[in-house]
């Protein structure tokens, strides 16, 4: 009886975590994208003014596309919140102010087009809802209430198990160790999931300043 409630029970929270963490992996994997959108549109920017703008407006635009890696890096730090976290998003406000004055510089050339500028705006939004998506990322994740009850779940499902694993002697005292290893890993897997940015193996490195000074040369 109380083994079969336990693989019922068992049965149950495994589906609920795999939903978790299947949901945490996308997560990620929309934030790698979103990094190569602005990747992308960096480097379409800087290709752009390279042909339409005056060398000091090309410097001032390439310092501006290269420290917004550094600004993104640290206001996606899980450490930053509070007030920390306004000065940083006052930054990158300050930094898609910045372009969209590039923008209004190329229209003072006359040498491009208004489809070109019309790109140029649509680049420039692009850029900033790709932006709000990483830190929507940040910001949002699965209610701390849902991964207690997991957590606690977890835990509660060894114990009723208890009684069937003391049936196998010192075996049962092995897997119910090997059992609880396997679910804390898992726990740490999905929180690892849960925010994808830090400095786990696992997580998106945003380091990019070495990257950025490369490419947007």
């Amino acid at each position: 009886m109380l083994e079969g409630i336990g693989l019922i029970f068992f049965g149950g929270l495994f589906f609920v975590f795999a939903i978790i963490i299947s949901t945490a992996n996308l997560r990620r994997f929309q934030a790698i994208e979103e990094l190569a959108v602005l990747w992308s549109l960096a480097m379409s920017f800087w290709q752009t003014g390279k042909r339409h703008l005056a060398e000091k407006e090309q410097e001032k635009l390439q310092y501006e596309l290269r420290e917004f890696y550094e600004k993104l890096r640290f206001l996606m730090h899980v450490d930053v919140v509070g007030e920390e976290t306004k000065q940083k998003l006052f930054e990158i406000d300050t930094f898609f102010n910045e372009l969209s004055l590039v923008i209004e510089r190329f229209r003072k050339t006359e040498k491009i087009s208004a489809p070109e500028l019309a790109c140029l705006l649509g680049w420039l939004e692009k850029m900033y809802s790709s932006f709000e998506k990483l830190l929507a990322i940040k910001e949002h994740r699965t209610p701390r209430s849902l991964r207690l009850f997991i957590d606690w779940a977890l835990v509660v499902g060894v114990l009723l198990l208890t009684p069937q694993f003391a049936t196998f002697g010192v075996y049962g005292i092995f897997s119910s160790f090997l059992i609880m290893c396997f679910l804390v890993t898992l726990i740490k897997i999905q929180k690892i999931l849960e925010y994808p940015f830090g400095k786990n193996i696992d997580h998106i490195d945003l380091r990019l300043k070495e990257k950025a000074y490369r490419r947007i040369a």
